[in-house]
């Protein structure tokens, strides 16, 4: 922590090395969302810091001439402004080819919903379930052999045993309004977003490894080049060696994602090379292979909403399963198409309006319910 802190105050005066940023950015990519202590100087409260911080984030947060930007700035900079926990919004500018709303940054305060937290559900082989928020840190038991390990908050971890014990199978659900992070017993990584579920073998035996989704997941895939690793996620199976691919596969969404970040995939008889995404249409059950804004679509991961041409009833989509809220339309959503970033650690409240003061819909909230108004 007095790593991050010394980085922040050289940062603050100008005197950060590209090499200091670079950590600044690996810090954030590794989703440590532990608190830090501020660096305040003498007589100076969190609302001076956080100016000085804007002040000195404003360069990277310029618009640039190219629709494609280098993404990393912008995750370092949302990683200072979740150090200070600011409650405002972290927010870029990029052009496009088409028409869209770019999402203004500002600050604001709220004691309203809060966002997803780390909570997931395991059902082990025999039905039985573990809320795993509860569960205190440490081992949890064996299945097939394996360890079962809660590793910290958020975390869970498989460590593989009796290479003789018979295989048998765990699910992890991670409900609306939350998230959880995943080792299995090879050593692959799992994160997995809202309503998402994972079920897994608890050792991996014979000629494959497969594991099947029903959600959104990030996966680090441990190499095996004896031992292909397959996701099946509803009509789409995924096959890969040893690589980082994103897999969305929602029951609410018109399509099944697979997103490949490096290495190399298989998609029935399609070859993905990195920055690619595969899209399979339910509707048609076509299979599209296309490029892919990579950092967009593992925004969720590092925790940012990143918006690129996106249309309001697909951000509602989204918010609704990281907020654990319903969405109810009493007016049509406008045709607006939105760009820009906000972070996932605001509470909802503040999501709203930065959607209301960007677009041509008002919110209003009613419970758990969040009501689009003209």
């Amino acid at each position: 922590m007095q790593h991050l802190k010394d980085l922040i105050q050289r940062y603050l005066k100008g005197n950060a090395s590209p090499e200091e940023a670079a950590a600044l950015h690996e810090w954030y990519n590794s989703f440590d969302d532990s608190e830090v202590l501020l660096p305040l100087e003498l007589g100076e409260d969190r609302n001076m810091l956080e100016q000085r911080l804007l002040n000195r984030l404003k360069p990277v947060m310029q618009p640039l001439e190219s629709k494609r930007f280098p993404f990393w700035r912008y995750a370092a900079a949302a990683a200072l402004l979740a150090l200070v926990a600011i409650t405002g919004t972290m927010v870029w500018q990029h052009r496009h080819l088409s028409p869209q709303k770019n999402i203004t940054a500002y600050n604001t305060s709220v004691t309203d919903k809060p966002p997803a937290n780390k909570k997931a559900m395991l059902t082990l082989a025999d039905g039985s379930t573990i809320a795993l928020d509860d569960a205190a840190n440490g081992a949890l038991g064996k299945q097939g052999g394996a360890s079962v390990i809660k590793k910290e908050k958020g975390q869970l971890a498989y460590q593989a045993g009796d290479a003789n014990s018979a295989v048998v199978y765990n699910t992890l659900t991670v409900p609306r309004g939350g998230r959880y992070q995943l080792v299995l017993p090879d050593g692959t990584k799992v994160w997995l977003n809202s309503a998402t579920s994972l079920r897994y073998p608890t050792a991996f035996r014979g000629g494959e490894r497969k594991v099947t989704l029903q959600g959104q997941a990030y996966f680090e895939i441990a190499a095996n080049a004896t031992q292909p690793f397959k996701v099946q996620a509803g009509e789409m199976e995924v096959a890969v060696l040893g690589t980082r691919f994103d897999m969305m596969a929602y029951a609410d969404e018109p399509t099944i994602n697979a997103t490949l970040v490096d290495g190399k995939i298989k998609v029935q008889d399609k070859i993905l090379q990195p920055g690619q995404q595969a899209v399979l249409a339910l509707s048609g059950h076509r299979l599209t292979i296309r490029e892919a804004d990579v950092d967009k679509i593992t925004a969720w991961k590092n925790g940012l909403f990143v918006f690129n041409n996106m249309d309001l009833p697909t951000i509602l989509r989204e918010i609704a399963r990281w907020y654990d809220v319903e969405i109810v339309y009493q007016s049509a959503p406008g045709k607006e198409l939105y760009g820009g970033g906000i972070s996932r650690n605001l509470n909802l409240s503040a999501v709203l309006r930065v959607l209301e003061e960007n677009g041509t819909n008002h919110f209003k909230t009613d419970g758990n319910k969040v009501v689009v108004l003209p």
